[in-house]
């Protein structure tokens, strides 16, 4: 910038695209109305999206002072009104057009990234230093079956040192608000429904009126930031890096009275959960220049949330509620930590951890220098490892214990031709297949959007998803 010691970099992209079986950016339909496949719900969304991005830097005696923004606009299928697009909108249920809330209350605007970095220090809206396998390197999809924030960005305070020959080390703290799953009493209040059993539809509620939902959680407020760790290595071959990390479980109180505890009174001690994950991405010169190869697996351990990405919704569990052929429902939730206090306990339970692991790979190949193929696949597992689940929930329903678990994979391939420089124009198809549901074997009836009531065995189920993109980078 002329007259100052600033450098200023604008940049930026504008995309559009059409997804099946998903929402925009690729969130398969696992959950929600539209998972029902009823007449009532959506199978077709488009989405338009513009981003610009500051990239501002300057020397000083510390180093390079940085200031980064990427944000913008989108407007996708079934957005409220707007000034974009004003006038009414028929809700999801049906019925008659309703005058939408006020100008852009929906959220149109999209902020991706705000930080500063300087003398190793980043502080502010990026992504997780827990981070590393780059899901937009290898696909279009909200990734969902493994955690990376690069799509949405985590507030982070963090500060990295470099170690020399490409090895670096970072630590952080993130704020956790938007993305805890629920820490879940098993005695919470009952919600109306139909399933296998009272506890069945008291804590992983079947809704009588439209279907699966999230089911009640009783986190306290953000009170203790999650911590992270990583170890890094950045090299001609390409990158590896191992990471950990740190969430505190805290819950509010007990919602039952039993063997001398009082409901609203007493609550249990905060558990640590954790979690780890190690992963590499290789160049390939040998197949084709460009060519690489990536794969990452996470553990977790009372912190979900590092291991699936359900939606970004905060507080919320329900991951699956997908129904196949009008007959079968697959069904799980995912969630931080259990407690209860109720005599199929014996009383009161400290807080009881569940295990999810996951492990993802991908390879890229160029045909030609402007054309591109990838194809990645994924495998998450969720294992509630509670004893009060067991005891409240899958006994009272007359199923096995675990009867909360769940498995799932997904394979898919992308191709991506550039007929300029800086266009990308990509297709996309992705499988995504529940292969063990949660309370398998058992009924469940509900009536789905605008849909008369059914009764569904539960069992494992899939979708099939995809996405036709064109995307223009300026100045990437």
């Amino acid at each position: 910038m002329p007259g100052t010691d600033l450098c200023l970099k604008i940049g930026g992209f504008l995309r559009q695209e059409w997804d099946y079986n998903a929402g925009g950016s690729l969130t398969t339909f696992t959950n929600g109305a539209n998972a029902l496949f009823s007449r009532g719900g959506d199978v077709i969304t488009s989405r338009s999206r513009a981003v610009l991005s500051f990239d501002v830097r300057e020397q000083t005696s510390y180093g390079t002072l940085r200031g980064y923004f990427a944000g913008g606009w989108q407007y996708t299928s079934n957005d409220a009104p707007t000034l974009s697009l004003p006038g009414t909108s028929v809700p999801a249920a049906g019925g008659a057009a309703a005058a939408g809330g006020a100008p852009n209350a929906n959220g149109n605007a999209y902020l991706l990234r705000a930080f500063v970095q300087f003398g190793g220090f980043t502080l502010g809206k990026t992504s997780s230093f827990f981070d590393f396998f780059s899901t937009a390197k290898y696909t279009n999809q909200t990734n969902i079956l493994w955690q990376e924030y690069g799509g949405v960005g985590v507030n982070t305070w963090g500060y990295t040192q470099e170690l020399g020959n490409g090895v670096s080390t970072s630590l952080a703290i993130q704020d956790n608000t938007q993305f805890a799953h629920p820490v879940k009493d098993l005695n919470a209040a009952a919600v109306a429904g139909a399933g296998a059993g009272p506890a069945f539809t008291t804590i992983f509620p079947i809704l009588a009126a439209g279907g699966p939902t999230n089911g009640p959680w009783d986190n306290t407020g953000n009170q203790v930031p999650d911590i992270v760790a990583n170890l890094r290595i950045d090299q001609a071959w390409g990158s590896a890096q191992i990471a950990g990390g740190l969430h505190d479980n805290r819950a509010r109180y007990y919602e039952s009275s039993f063997g001398g505890t009082a409901a609203g009174g007493t609550y249990p001690s905060d558990k640590w959960g954790y979690a780890a994950s190690a992963g590499m991405d290789i160049n390939l010169p040998f197949l084709g220049k460009g060519d690489t190869f990536g794969i990452q697996s996470q553990y977790c351990v009372g912190w979900s949330e590092s291991c699936y990405d359900n939606s970004g919704s905060r507080q919320a569990d329900l991951a699956w509620g997908l129904v196949n052929n009008g007959t079968k429902i697959g069904l799980g939730w995912v969630d931080d930590a259990y407690f209860a206090n109720s005599p199929a306990t014996g009383g009161p339970t400290s807080l009881q951890l569940p295990t999810m692991w996951n492990v993802v790979a991908a390879v890229q190949h160029y045909w030609v220098p402007n054309v591109r193929t990838s194809l990645y696949g994924a495998y998450a597992s969720y294992k509630a490892d509670s004893a009060a689940v067991n005891a409240v929930v899958c006994t009272p329903s007359g199923l096995t214990a675990g009867c909360a678990d769940w498995a799932t994979w997904q394979i898919g391939s992308r191709t991506i031709w550039n007929p300029v420089r800086n266009l990308d124009i990509g297709v996309e198809a992705l499988y995504t297949d529940l292969s063990k549901s949660a309370f398998s074997g058992s009924t469940v009836t509900f009536a789905p959007t605008s849909a008369a009531a059914n009764t569904y065995s539960v069992g494992s189920t899939h979708v099939i998803s995809g996405i036709v993109r064109a995307q223009y980078n300026f100045l990437p």
